[in-house]
């Protein structure tokens, strides 16, 4: 009878601690870990934005347009939100670093845009140097804060993404249950024997609960973990390549920018324009990773015209760098943002496709993560009653023979 019992509470103990583990990894993968890394690349994002926003600004020279502005401001109010909501849900202490140093450091750089824009506005060619001492301060201080909030975050999704989809906790259940039916099944026949009866209802009741226990936790986790692993394999990769990417095209586009600003002294921009196209070229670059990516969800073609976005924006880039080349900086400014100019266009398509594949792979994700923890509902109230309902009639069974032989 001890046996029994203490195999039962042994069974439920690890069947518990398994389907624990296995909800805690994804509540923390669908609630937390996910959402802040896609906020902490928004951050990101919006930063880098509103840096090669300012420079394009610059660029235009007197008034700029309202348009401009209102991006570049719109961008700075988004990232003062993200830093707040940031601020209030990362944990640990590098985090909260790295979010406080970017908000220590924000106003600094808006003031140095201002003053920048201010002079320029007036004329004086003074505002460059602002402007460049701005963007270096962004490149070389806030964007790494920001960067390395993101890195925490996707580290910590890897983390419990492997333990979300670790084959261990389906190990252990197994032999905790196999083991348990064991001392059950034994039971029955060292009853059988001594009591010559081929049956014991109660002990047959506990026999069938518990194989029922066992295969239903078994199916609920392997199914919360292959809802974990579609939403990796279909989503947060996805998010994680994409944002990397869409964060290489803006300082791209800002590197042009300062490049032009600096009228003939930006060989350092030119040639960080030149390190960005190596690293999202395919088939070895970011968007070549991304196109195999989106292969598994069965078309490639919205990656497709990112990709030819981007080489469109290549090819015009090469056309400015010849005309600043030749002294035409007039010319290249105009081909760069004028008012009708194609790479302009072109990256504006760019940041829209950027951002609806970031936001159907965020969906594709959401929904996985979804099915993961629907396949755990029910669980931790049902494994304690259900192994009441084990132990009870095992324990009747058990003491009904021995009553009737005393």
């Amino acid at each position: 009878m001890a046996a029994v019992l203490l195999a039962a509470v042994v069974a439920g103990l690890v069947l518990a601690g398994v389907t624990a583990v296995q909800r805690d990894a994804t509540d923390a993968i669908a609630t937390r870990d996910e959402p802040l890394m896609v906020d902490a690349d928004g951050l990101y994002a919006s930063l880098s934005d509103a840096d090669a926003t300012a420079a394009t600004m610059f660029l235009r020279g007197g008034t700029e347009p309202a348009d401009l502005r209102a991006r570049y401001l719109a961008d700075l109010r988004r990232a003062s939100v993200q830093l707040a909501g940031l601020g209030r849900r990362v944990q640990g202490s590098s985090e909260a670093a790295a979010v406080a140093a970017t908000g220590a450091e924000l106003p600094v750089y808006s003031g140095l845009i201002e003053t920048a824009r201010a002079n320029n506005r007036q004329g004086f060619p003074v505002g460059a140097a602002y402007l460049r001492q701005a963007s270096d301060l962004m490149r070389a201080r806030i964007l790494p804060a920001a960067g390395r909030l993101y890195a925490a975050e996707a580290e910590r999704l890897g983390d419990d993404q492997r333990t979300g989809t670790s084959t261990g906790g389906l190990v252990a259940v197994l032999l905790a249950c196999v083991a348990a039916l064991i001392v059950i099944v034994g039971a029955q026949v060292f009853l059988a024997r001594r009591t010559h009866r081929v049956f014991n209802v109660p002990l047959v009741v506990a026999t069938v609960v518990l194989a029922g226990l066992a295969t239903w936790v078994t199916i609920a986790v392997t199914s919360a973990q292959d809802s974990l692993a579609r939403a990796q394999h279909d989503g947060s990769d996805a998010v994680q390549v994409l944002s990397a990417a869409r964060i290489l095209w803006l300082r791209a586009q800002a590197d042009e920018s300062l490049a032009l600003v600096a009228r003939g002294g930006g060989d350092r921009y030119v040639k960080d324009f030149g390190t960005v196209d190596r690293l999202l070229e395919p088939p070895g670059g970011l968007l070549g990773e991304a196109s195999r990516l989106a292969a598994r969800t069965g078309s490639t073609a919205p990656v497709d015209d990112l990709t030819a976005a981007w080489r469109g924006v290549r090819a015009e880039h090469a056309r400015v760098a010849r005309l600043e080349s030749a002294g035409s900086f007039g010319d290249a400014v105009h081909v760069a943002v004028g008012a009708n100019s194609r790479e302009a266009a072109l990256g504006d398509r760019l940041s829209r496709r950027f951002g609806e594949l970031i936001t159907a792979a965020q969906r594709r994700f959401d929904d996985a993560a979804g099915d993961a923890r629907s396949a755990l509902d029910g669980v931790a109230v049902g494994i304690p009653l259900l192994l009441v309902l084990c132990a009870l009639p095992a324990l009747l069974g058990i003491q009904t023979r021995l009553n009737e032989y005393r």
